[in-house]
């Protein structure tokens, strides 16, 4: 083991507030977008490239951002470990997409409007 679970922890911690900050950063940077599908896609492409965990070893509990397992197999060759990190990935933006349709499909049945 590399790393001791008090380290690993505050590791996560750092790493969550850091990306929970630049999601801040991201969503005012786009508020002012005109497009709101555009707007939307781009807010979830970032939070999912974010805060999509992954497996770091196949019997552990040890979890890594799934981007930067990608990008780390990716410079030692390893495929099979970048195609499960993008399924992942997709997976969540597959999931993420049907969320935001679910919620305007439940605006337009009662009948509020965005902003509100």
């Amino acid at each position: 083991m590399l790393i001791d679970l008090p380290s690993y922890i505050v590791a996560w911690l750092v790493y969550l507030l850091s990306s929970v900050g630049l999601l801040i950063v991201v969503w005012r940077m786009t508020r002012n977008w005109t497009w709101r599908r555009t707007r939307r896609v781009t807010r979830i492409v970032i939070a999912v490239t974010l805060l999509t965990p992954m497996n770091i070893i196949a019997n552990g509990l040890w979890l890594a951002p799934a981007f930067l397992v990608a990008a780390y197999a990716l410079a030692q060759n390893q495929l099979d470990i970048v195609q499960q990190s993008f399924s992942v990935m997709g997976a969540a933006v597959g999931f993420m997409v049907l969320m935001v349709l679910l919620e305007s499909v439940a605006r337009r049945l009662l009948g509020m409007r965005y902003g509100e």
